[in-house]
């Protein structure tokens, strides 16, 4: 029986390649706002996300004092993201700190993941305690989120340097709207072609859209893969007819060095 080629790429037995699966969730969408799909996201948060301005550092903080090295919750988290718009994927692990959090010692121009790697144990909450955020040195935004108990960024964005090229093989999204009237929400996914000289410029490369009441899910496969060649940012973006939506988007392909 031939092997997945998918199957050898997760594995990583396949020199050159790596899978990304790349999912976001936005807790609460209020009718008529449009926002990128990712946990700081949601109404009453930064709706759309920012990158760096240029290479920072970042702070690594948390609102819960148990998420520090010795604490109950959250001890070290992974950071993980691009150092240039030239190089590959890197990373480093933090350890964490209430009275002086941990700053990064690698400079980046986007922070796409985070993880808790170590934790207390506390069941209260889960991994991590309080919400914890990537901060900008310099520029003040937020770059990444750990929302209270998830244990890792629940983010549909995703950077790629000029080295590399992203072939998205599917993309799709999940909507919750309790009751009432039926519920509409339309999500694009977005592509910024040149990261490297400006960060606010998204091009339109497909569009999905559900409307429900209740749990409703869409997946949409790309036959052949949707090809992204780095440098670009890539990120799901909803927009909402109706107020208390859930959204959860995703989209999976692999990394393939130039």
């Amino acid at each position: 029986m031939p092997e997945d080629f998918y199957q050898k790429v997760a594995e990583g037995r396949k020199d050159g390649y790596k899978a990304i699966n790349k999912f976001g969730f936005n807790g609460v969408i209020a009718s008529g706002v449009t926002a990128d799909i990712w946990s700081h996201g949601q109404t009453g948060g930064v709706l759309i996300w920012v990158a760096p301005t240029a290479a920072r550092t970042h702070t690594i903080a948390s609102t819960d004092a148990d998420d520090t090295s010795g604490g109950n919750g959250a001890r070290t988290v992974k950071v993980y993201g691009l150092t240039s718009w030239d190089l590959t994927e890197t990373s480093e692990t933090v350890t964490m700190n209430t009275a002086s959090p941990p700053v990064t010692t690698n400079s980046y121009v986007i922070i796409h993941r985070m993880k808790v790697i170590t934790s207390g144990g506390a069941v209260a909450a889960g991994v991590n305690q309080g919400v914890i955020t990537a901060t900008a040195t310099g520029d003040a935004t937020v770059t990444a989120q750990i929302e209270i108990g998830e244990g890792q960024t629940e983010m549909a964005i995703y950077g790629i340097p000029s080295i590399e090229t992203l072939y998205i093989g599917e993309m799709g999204l999940t909507m919750n709207k309790a009751g009432g009237a039926a519920g509409l929400i339309d999500v694009d996914l977005h592509v910024n072609q040149e990261p490297d000289s400006q960060l606010k410029s998204f091009i339109h490369k497909h569009h999905i859209g559900l409307i429900t009441v209740g749990t409703s899910a869409i997946t949409v496969p790309f036959h052949p893969p949707k090809a992204i060649a780095g440098p670009a940012i890539i990120k799901m973006q909803a927009t909402s007819s109706a107020s208390s939506l859930s959204v959860s988007g995703w989209f999976n392909g692999v990394v393939k060095t130039n």
